[in-house]
């Protein structure tokens, strides 16, 4: 949940505060680096946590919802797609969709009461 929130704040400030950052030399924050970084770690951090979870609610929409938001990731990254701002628009759906899958996880844990094997 803290690396999301980390990929949020990160996509929300980085338009606002590009070129403050550049002068005041913290242009590594809009680094390709700093946001594979992230991705990688959204991916295994997610990916094991809803793994482990599934074996407890075995509801699969969390896992479907993930995968969505990874493949949007994907299509953000990729040349695929040549429409203006195609990387903002699938990086926000992208996290947005990691996002639901979290908190519908959250959700079906809780509710569940069979213990993780």
């Amino acid at each position: 949940m803290a690396l999301s929130l980390g990929c949020a704040v990160h996509c929300a400030v980085l338009p606002v505060a590009l070129s403050a950052m550049t002068t005041a030399g913290l242009g590594w924050v809009a680094s390709e680096e700093l946001e594979w970084t992230i991705l990688l770690g959204t991916f295994l951090i997610g990916s094991t946590r809803l793994g482990q979870s599934y074996l407890q609610h075995r509801r699969p929409e969390c896992l479907a919802l993930f995968l969505a938001g990874l493949a949007s990731f994907v299509c953000a990254k990729s040349e695929l797609f040549s429409f203006s701002h195609h990387e903002a628009v699938f990086m926000t759906l992208g996290g947005v969709l990691i996002a639901m899958a979290h908190f519908r996880n959250l959700r079906l844990t809780k509710a569940c009461c069979v213990p993780a094997l």
